[in-house]
This record gives structure tokens, sequence and C-alpha cells, in this order.
């Protein structure tokens, strides 16, 4: 009798274990690559990967994209990073449930990505694109962020190291890493680069 509940109670927790395991793997994977023109790489656990379509994408995948090269990312909820030639990027966070992000935050290390937010139904996106020397959060729906270094920035030629950010649509606040609560709010068709807290209408 006690062989038998012990047999039950191994197979109750294997069963378990089996079950989780595809409901653990959704979890990690918050998107996939669903475009990819040239050669693109994916940096996971300490492996380097050629990314191709359909591939799932995980919170904490490094994604960079060589010359003559562009990537499109989109995620669980419909929103998305284009990443343009020369890039890189982190997803350093993409909390969702089933369908819908609660907090996102993306690591901008090199090149140009613009990301295009679905609105939630809690209002204002929690969506953010830190780059060494800024960050960026989301109060619209769609934006282009620039890393720029070793290359003078047009406004200040001694600056060296800058971030700039582009708003297609809504409004985005950018402030430099070194002062976060002194925000800019930067509107629809305007450019900003926070190093210089310039802000201009792109040509």
């Amino acid at each position: 009798m006690h062989r038998q509940i012990w047999l039950i109670a191994i197979a109750a927790l294997a069963f378990t274990l089996t079950s989780q395991c595809p409901m653990a793997f959704a979890q990690d994977t918050v998107g996939e690559v669903t475009s990819i023109t040239g050669v693109a790489k994916l940096v996971r656990g300490g492996s380097e990967l050629d990314l191709a379509p359909s591939m799932p994408i995980e919170v904490r995948d490094k994604l960079s994209t060589a010359a003559e090269a562009k990537l499109t990312v989109t995620f669980r909820d419909g929103s998305e990073l284009i990443m343009s030639e020369s890039s890189s990027c982190t997803i350093d966070r993409y909390s969702m449930t089933a369908t819908t992000r609660r907090q996102a935050s993306i690591g901008l290390w090199a090149g140009h990505l613009r990301a295009l937010v679905i609105l939630g139904a809690g209002g204002v996106p929690d969506f953010q694109v830190h780059t060494p020397n800024a960050i960026t959060a989301v109060r619209g729906t769609e934006f282009e962020t620039a890393y720029i270094a070793g290359r003078p920035c047009p406004e200040d030629r001694t600056c060296l190291r800058y971030t700039t950010v582009g708003v297609f649509h809504g409004v985005v606040a950018v402030a430099n890493i070194s002062n976060p609560a002194q925000a800019i709010q930067v509107a629809e068709g305007y450019v900003s680069t926070p190093e210089q807290k310039y802000i201009n209408r792109p040509e």
C-alpha cells in the first residue's frame, strides 16, 4: 500500500514538472524576429547565434546588426523594435501577462533603434530606452533613439558621446542619466539631444 502511494506521488510530481515546462518557456519568450535583412546576431547565455525569422526573443538577450543590416522584433503585445545597421541593444526587461505589457526596458548601446509602442489598457505605457548617457520614457507610441560615440555632436563639436531622440507620434520624456529628474518633454515632430537640451523640428 505504501509503495503504491509512493509511486502515485512520483507520477504526480513528474506530471506537474513536465506540464509547467512549456509555460515557463512561454513566460521567458517575450517576442520574435519578424523581419531581417543582412546579418544580425543574438547573444544568449554566453552563446552567439545568427538571427533568423521567427526566432524567439527572451529577456536578457543581446541583439546586434552588421553593416547594411536591419532587424525587426515584434513583442507579444504587438509593440515593435526596428534596429538599423551597426546597432546593438539588450532586452533588459519586458514584464508581461499573457498578452499585456506591464513594464519594458531596452538598452541601446550603439546605433539607431526605432520603437512602435502599442498602448495597453492601463493608459500611459511604461516603456523605456536607456543609453549610456540618457533615459527615454515613452509617453507616445512611435519614436527613434540613437546613441553615437566617437563622432562629434552637430550642436557641440566637443561632445563625442551623445544621444538623440526623434518623436514621430505622441510625446517622449528624455533625460540625461546624470540628472534623470530634469526630463525634457519632446513633442511629435521634434528631435532632442539631452546632453545640450537641444530641441528642434527635424528637416
